[in-house]
């Protein structure tokens, strides 16, 4: 693709997507700024790896006379033909589009997935603001979702409700000025973007055997980048039960299948308790060790005293949530509940303690809470 750089580049890992590519391609080859104007200045790169369904024709196919999207096939060898290993290709790709000035911003979605009109726009909107990494939401496809059995749909909606209102009390509990309520919780490859500066200042995609997209977020974090969850860059993705990776969405919504009655999740106490443990610790860093803190984490004074000596918060909170799972204090006094009593408990501590003038309650609107492959 010839012309001047892009600002934007987005990434499209793809494999054996023929049955969805076509529409990826074309809400991606349609984006709009805030006045509904063409948007100018990014490329689209999709990359089909190791197909043998006709996924880089079909792409190829949809693909709008004059847009900025450009389909490339590449085999991956054995042991990167997966999804960490094309995410990285397609990342690293788009990375090299951008140039060697460290500037630009590098988006990453999935080929299974529809992004709004103004998908960009807005994840570019949270990077304009001062964020280092913009994740935005992501919803099942309303012609699938309602499809999923009614016990299924049930439960899926529930634990949306109730991841976005432990969100909501996590933000009043400990605060975080970069990532304001409203915000939501999810951080994965089907909506994400970040500075091309914090792409390299990690190293790129962790290798990892897979959540290839939470372990890039849990890798900016330890470096202290702002993390942006942004309620407002939405796209849609498929409800699919066989999945490419061992862990994601697809294996979440067969679980649901086999038995929503069992899910169980964090409880509102747990929720508070751990917001606050985490309060806790940011404050220690600037005022310095209480003995409070390590009732605040049941976990060992000596090593919680250590994660302070960290040299970033975030490696500080990973060194505190590693001291309390070793401890083994906090699942004894936390047990998981089911998810619908967890939902009603969170929405009552957030009745009794709503802030004066009120607060916007969490939504149910059918936001994904695992990784969306």
């Amino acid at each position: 693709m010839s012309g001047p750089r892009p600002s934007i580049v987005v990434a499209v890992p793809a494999r054996n997507e023929a049955a969805h590519i076509a529409r990826t391609v074309r809400a991606l080859a349609a984006q709009v700024d805030a006045d509904g104007e063409p948007l100018a200045g990014y490329e689209v790169w999709v990359l089909v790896n190791n197909s043998t369904d006709g996924t880089a024709r079909r792409a190829a196919g949809a693909v709008p006379p004059g847009a900025p999207v450009r389909v490339v096939t590449r085999t991956l060898p054995p042991g990167e033909d997966n999804v960490v290993g094309a995410r990285r290709a397609a990342l690293d790709l788009a990375a090299a589009r951008l140039g060697e000035d460290g500037s630009g911003v590098l988006v990453s979605t999935d080929a299974d997935s529809v992004p709004g009109a103004d998908w960009l726009w807005q994840l570019g909107a949270a990077l304009r603001a001062g964020a280092d990494v913009a994740c935005g939401r992501i919803l099942l496809a309303g012609a699938e979702r309602a499809r999923l059995p009614a016990p299924v749909r049930r439960v899926y909606l529930q634990d949306t409700a109730y991841r976005l209102a432990a969100e909501q009390l996590t933000a009043r509990l400990n605060p975080d000025p970069c990532d304001p309520w409203p915000r939501h919780h999810q951080h994965f490859g089907a909506n994400l973007a970040l500075t091309l500066r914090a792409y390299r200042r990690v190293g790129g995609v962790p290798d990892v055997p897979c959540l290839e997209d939470v372990a890039l977020v849990r890798a900016l974090r330890r470096h202290d980048l702002r993390v942006r969850h942004t309620p407002h860059a939405r796209v849609h993705t498929s409800a699919r039960t066989s999945g490419r990776v061992p862990v994601g969405l697809s294996t979440q919504l067969a679980e649901w299948h086999a038995d929503p009655g069992a899910w169980r999740v964090p409880g509102a106490a747990e929720v508070a308790a751990l917001a606050g443990a985490e309060a806790a610790l940011r404050a220690a860093r600037s005022r310095g060790w209480t003995v409070r803190l390590a009732d605040r984490w049941l976990a060992s004074p000596a090593e919680l005293r250590e994660a302070l000596r960290a040299p970033t918060l975030g490696l500080a909170l990973e060194a505190a949530h590693a001291a309390r799972g070793r401890a083994g204090l906090w699942a004894e006094r936390h047990p998981p509940v089911p998810v619908a009593r967890a939902l009603a408990d969170l929405r009552a501590v957030l009745r009794l303690h709503s802030p004066p003038g009120g607060e916007a309650p969490p939504q149910d609107s059918g936001l994904v809470s695992t990784s969306s492959r």
